[in-house]
């Protein structure tokens, strides 16, 4: 038999989902050498897809040991640790590819995505400061070794490696604003507009590039720019779930959790519900059993594709929310549900004079906005990032001007960022039983 002609027949079989070809395939190779790496590795790779996590890392483990030089193989068993809940693991799995073959570009963007949500990267950044040192020219080791720097206190440092990822051009960068964002944080206001004033000047209509110009700088917004929001959310909404994953993101769980509080006093589910800003649905299937109806409405195409696939919701909407509240319903709600939409909004009061047209006698809005702590200073406040925080009496003035009671609220975490705590509040709303249609 020729075992490598074997070999591709079975990587065929697998590509085209004949599993039970390429099992017959990758078995027989196995047969003729039992050490057989590559053999070994795809081997696993089909115990993986046909649910076996455990097996699979076990055969790629096994496959490691025969040949350690695989990068490729490194990379696909930390896909399936991290997809198993072991990050730690996974972590380690990508940093070995990127030692084996250090412009591997999709354990890079791995490694990125972990690091977002690490607190703790102690074994991590001497193998990148080594990694930096040796292929100086690689943007991927830079971008990664200034996240670690800055994950490790050492923000002086961090700042200089982001910096560096500047000069290799934004064409290098799936998000070409990213950097801008970090090194506001880290106090390089001044390099940041100078970064985003470029990215404007090439390409005056990149609406995320000019939006978050206009945040770099303090501009004074009353929100951020629908084309912004649809834009920005559309280019990630394949990898939002896992993104917000990393970062211990809680905020519909939070939301949830309020909504399941409030349904156990009541004898049936709430008629009418709408998730504001519903994203790709992450609390809809939260709060779907205290829901006899649910709507989902957003921006973003894209986000409400990744939502219908939950069927967890009677209608998906896209939309701008102000507008959608404003417009001819054909019923009014019961309950309203809002996860961290309201960032995006800087001047709340149309929102919530829209709400209250939209809110039924009696009906309740639980929202999750991020928290300006300092009441001395203005209402609410858009940050490097892009999204606003507000103050909770600017929160209970801009309700009660509209008709609704500020009757709760709960301060919390929503979820890390850099390492760092981003605390929020969740808070409800009840539109007066007095108020009349």
């Amino acid at each position: 038999m020729q075992i490598d002609t074997r070999l591709q027949e079975g990587i065929a079989a697998h590509r085209q989902g004949d599993l039970e070809g390429a099992l017959s395939a990758y078995k027989d190779v196995l047969t003729e050498n039992p050490d057989h790496a590559d053999g070994l590795h795809f081997l696993g790779l089909l115990h993986f897809d046909a649910g076996k996590a455990e097996n699979a890392v076990i055969l790629i483990r096994k496959s490691l040991d025969q040949n350690p030089k695989n990068a490729a193989a490194y990379n696909n068993l930390g896909n399936i640790l991290k997809l198993s809940e072991e990050q730690d693991q996974a972590l380690e799995a990508y940093v070995k590819a990127v030692e084996v073959e250090p412009r591997h570009e999709e354990a890079w963007s791995n490694i990125n995505r972990l690091l977002e949500g690490a607190t703790n990267n102690d074994d991590l950044l001497p193998i990148l400061t080594e990694i930096v040192r040796l292929d100086g020219d690689n943007p991927h080791a830079w971008h990664n070794y200034g996240l670690s720097l800055m994950l490790a206190g050492r923000r002086t440092e961090a700042a200089d490696a982001l910096e560096k990822c500047l000069e290799f051009g934004s064409d290098v960068w799936s998000d070409p604003v990213w950097h801008a964002r970090v090194l506001c944080a880290l106090g390089r206001q001044d390099r940041a507009v100078e970064h985003l004033e470029k990215l404007v000047a090439e390409n005056p209509d990149d609406t995320v590039a000019r939006y978050q110009l206009a945040a770099v700088r303090g501009d004074d917004l009353d929100q951020a720019p629908e084309d912004y929001v649809k834009e920005h959310f559309d280019s990630f909404s394949d990898s939002f779930d896992e993104v917000l994953k990393n970062l211990g993101y809680r905020a519909p769980e939070l939301v949830a959790a309020e909504v399941t509080e409030l349904a156990a006093d009541r004898s049936t589910p709430y008629e009418d519900v709408v998730d504001l800003g519903c994203g790709t649905g992450l609390c809809g299937p939260l709060i779907r059993t205290h829901c006899k109806q649910l709507t989902g409405i957003d921006l973003s195409p894209g986000m409400l594709k990744k939502a219908a696939d939950l069927n967890a919701y009677d209608f998906l909407v896209e939309g701008e929310l102000v507008g959608f509240l404003n417009s001819d319903l054909p019923s009014k709600f019961d309950l309203a549900v809002c996860v961290d939409t309201l960032c995006y909004l800087g001047d709340l009061q149309p929102f919530m004079n829209a709400l209250h047209g939209a809110l039924k006698p009696g009906g309740i809005l639980i929202a999750s906005v991020e928290h300006l702590p300092d009441p001395t200073g203005p209402d609410y406040r858009v940050d490097p990032t892009g999204r606003y925080a507000h103050t909770p009496d600017y929160l209970k003035r801009s309700a009660e001007a509209a008709g609704l009671s500020y009757v709760k609220e709960k301060p919390v975490v929503l979820r890390q960022e850099l390492g760092k705590e981003v605390h929020g509040l969740i808070f409800h709303l009840v539109r007066n039983d007095r108020d009349q249609d």
